[in-house]
C-alpha cells in the first residue's frame, strides 16, 4: 500500500496533536454532523494513518478532507498550537497528484482556477453571468452563476485630505475576486486609507495570491503565483505594509514563508514580508488619523472572514471599528466568526454542507433584524448575497470598506 507523502513540517504537526478534542466544538462540520470523521481530530487521524500506510490514501480520505472547510477554527481552539491547515493542504496536494477529482469536485472549479489569473476575462464573464442567471443553463453551471454578485452602487466622490508627513507607505493588494466583482469596495478601502494618513500605491496589473490553488491541492501553481507577487514587492521600501480587503488572501500572503520554505531564492524574500501583511481594518486602526463616521440608524451585523480570524489573527479590528460607528447599532451575531460555507470553492465542491452552514447564519441575521450584513472577504460576500437573496430578506450585504465609506463624512481627526 502506497503511503501518503507529507513534508517533515506536516508530520511535525500530526505528531503534536494529542487528540484532546478541544477542536470539536470549534469545527462547523463536526457540529453539523456529530461525526468524528468530520472533525479535525478525526481527519488528522486519517491523514496520519494514510501517511503510515495503515489505510489507503484514496476516496475515503478524499471525502473526509473535501468536507473540511479549511476555516482553521480548530487552530484557534487548539491548546497545543497544531497548525492543522498545513496538514490539510499538504494532504490535499498529495491526493490531487494521485487524482485531481479527489480535490476538484465541481465542473466549474478548474475554469475558476484559470480565470482568477486572467482578470480581464474574469471581469467580462461576471458581467455576462449576472444576466445569464435567468437563462436555462446546464445544471452544473447554475450553482456557479447563482454566486455572482449584483452590480455595486457607484461611490460618491469625497475629498481626500493630504496625508501628514511622514505618511505610512502601503502597497494595496487588490486580489482577484475583489478586483473583478467588488472593485468599488477596493476603491473605498484605498480612499479611506489615504484619508487616514497613508501613501497608497495600487498597481493596475496584479497577480493572484494562489489561495484557491493551494486549497485545491495545486501547490506548485500556488508557489508560482507567490513568487510572482514577491517579485513585485522585493524592491519596496522596508517600512511598506502590504494591505488588502480580503481575509482569505491575507492569510495566504502572510504564509508565503511556509509555502516557499524550501526555496533558497524566494524563501528569504517571503520571510521578509510575512509580518507586514495587514487587513484593511487593522491598517485603518493603526494609521495616524481617523475618518469621521456617522451612522444612519441601522442595525449592522458582521460575517468575519475565517482566515482573517484564524489565519491572519486580525479579526478583532473590524469588530472594534463597527462598535464605534455613532448612529448605527452593532449587533454581535452568535456566529459572526464561524464559517459561512463559502471557504474558497467549498460551496461548489460541497454545496449541501455549504448551504446548511449558510442557513444558520441567515437565521441569525433574520433573528437579529440586521439591516446591513458586513463582510470582509469576497467569497463571504458572494455566499451571503445568495443567502439573503434566496431568503428574501431586506438585508444589504456590504463589504466593510463600502459601508465605512458610505458612513464617512469626509472629515478626519487625529486618533483619540
Amino acid at each position: 500500500m502506497e503511503r501518503l507523502t507529507l513534508s517533515d513540517g506536516a508530520v511535525f504537526e500530526l505528531e503534536h496533536c494529542n487528540k484532546c478534542g478541544f477542536c470539536l466544538p470549534a469545527c462547523p462540520t463536526y457540529q453539523e454532523t456529530g461525526s468524528e470523521v468530520a472533525s479535525p481530530r478525526g481527519r488528522l487521524s486519517l491523514v496520519e494513518a494514510a501517511w503510515r500506510g495503515e489505510i489507503e490514501a484514496g476516496q475515503g480520505l478524499a471525502d473526509a478532507l473535501s468536507l473540511c472547510l479549511g476555516c482553521r477554527a480548530c487552530e484557534t481552539a487548539c491548546p497545543s498550537g497544531v497548525r492543522y491547515g498545513r496538514v490539510l493542504e499538504e494532504a490535499r496536494a498529495a491526493l490531487w497528484h494521485r487524482r485531481p477529482a479527489y480535490t476538484v469536485r465541481h465542473e466549474s472549479v478548474p475554469m475558476l482556477l484559470r480565470l482568477v489569473t486572467r482578470r480581464a476575462t474574469f471581469r467580462r464573464l461576471i458581467r455576462l453571468g449576472r444576466w445569464g442567471r435567468a437563462l436555462p443553463l446546464p445544471r452544473r453551471y447554475k450553482a456557479a452563476a447563482a454566486l455572482l454578485p449584483e452590480p455595486r452602487p457607484t461611490l460618491a466622490a469625497k475629498p481626500t485630505p493630504p496625508p501628514p508627513e511622514p505618511a505610512q507607505r502601503i502597497w494595496f493588494f487588490t486580489t482577484c475576486v475583489m478586483d473583478t466583482a467588488y472593485r468599488e469596495a477596493n476603491d473605498a478601502a484605498v480612499a479611506l486609507l489615504r484619508a487616514a494618513g497613508a501613501e497608497v500605491t495600487v498597481e493596475p496589473e496584479q497577480g493572484c495570491c494562489g489561495a484557491l490553488h493551494a486549497h485545491s491541492g495545486q501547490e506548485e501553481e500556488a508557489r508560482a503565483l507567490a513568487r510572482a507577487n514577491l517579485a513585485r514587492w522585493q524592491n519596496l521600501p522596508d517600512d511598506t505594509w502590504i494591505v488588502l480587503h480580503a481575509g482569505g488572501c491575507g492569510a495566504m500572503l502572510a504564509e508565503y514563508d511556509y509555502l516557499l520554505r524550501d526555496d533558497p531564492e524566494w524563501g528569504p524574500v517571503a520571510r521578509r514580508w510575512a509580518g507586514r501583511v495587514k487587513d484593511f481594518a487593522t491598517a485603518l486602526l493603526a494609521l495616524p488619523r481617523r475618518p469621521v463616521f456617522a451612522g444612519k440608524g441601522q442595525r449592522v451585523g458582521l460575517q468575519n472572514s475565517c482566515h482573517l480570524v484564524n489565519g491572519l489573527r486580525q479579526g478583532s479590528a473590524p469588530v472594534e471599528i463597527l462598535r464605534k460607528i455613532p448612529g448605527d447599532t452593532f449587533v454581535e451575531l452568535p456566529g459572526q466568526d464561524r464559517c459561512c460555507g463559502s471557504a474558497g470553492v467549498y460551496n461548489l465542491n460541497e454545496p449541501l454542507m455549504a448551504r446548511r452552514l449558510l442557513d444558520r447564519h441567515v437565521d441569525e441575521v433574520r433573528d437579529g433584524a440586521v439591516d446591513v450584513w458586513i463582510v470582509n472577504n469576497p467569497g463571504c460576500g458572494l455566499q451571503c448575497e445568495v443567502g439573503v437573496r434566496e431568503a428574501k430578506l431586506p438585508t444589504q450585504v456590504r463589504h466593510l470598506a463600502e459601508y465605512l465609506y458610505d458612513r464617512w463624512t469626509g472629515e478626519v481627526a487625529p486618533p483619540s
